[in-house]
């Protein structure tokens, strides 16, 4: 029991922590480690990372995803004509 209550108190802690570092290093940290992640561990990258990415981070050429590098479906496309890729 005791060993629970420790782990919980930890993984509070933590993400506490993440969050006081969330807003006192501020969104473009948070975001540029974000990107770097992603790029380290090679996982895909969606829309909405990439929306968040360069418009709630501010970060200047974030990763894209493949669907709006090379749109081939109509969704796509006026997707990529609405983010003004």
């Amino acid at each position: 029991m005791e060993w629970w209550v420790n782990t919980l108190i930890a993984v509070a802690a933590y993400l506490l922590g993440m969050a006081f570092a969330g807003s006192f290093l501020g969104r473009k940290w948070m975001g540029t480690v974000d990107v770097a992640l992603h790029r380290l561990l090679k996982r895909e990258v969606t829309v909405g990372k990439y929306v968040y990415w360069k418009h709630f981070c501010n970060i200047d050429n974030p990763p894209m995803p493949r669907s709006l590098r090379r749109p081939d479906r109509l969704r796509d496309l006026l997707l990529s004509k609405i983010l003004d890729i």
